[in-house]
């Protein structure tokens, strides 16, 4: 009789490993579909925020040709006014860049 309750106990314990094994590969799996969801989450986010950010490149570049027009008005109205100013700030750089 003692090699049957032996025989048990090794096959419960089997049972109970088998167990075990399932139990893991079930959070494995459950665990790689909440991250894949979460990717994918992440993934429509930041394509939502690259087509909102493309959105806006006409309305920038619209304001950067303002913005060189208006200066380029200003060097032909004050051209030596203006050759000063750039040559203050390229001092002004000069410094700065050179002390470190």
């Amino acid at each position: 009789m003692p090699a049957s309750k032996g025989a048990d106990t090794q096959s419960g314990f089997d049972k109970s490993v088998d167990r075990i094994r399932d139990n893991v590969k079930t959070f494995a799996q459950s665990v790689g579909e909440t991250a894949a969801e979460g990717v994918g989450t992440l993934a429509d986010q930041g394509a939502d925020g690259v087509k909102a950010v493309a959105g806006q490149v006409p309305r920038v570049s619209h304001w950067i040709d303002e913005q060189v027009d208006s200066a380029r008005e200003r060097v032909r109205a004050e051209p030596l006014k203006m050759m000063a100013i750039a040559a203050g700030v390229g001092a002004l750089l000069g410094t700065i860049l050179l002390r470190r």
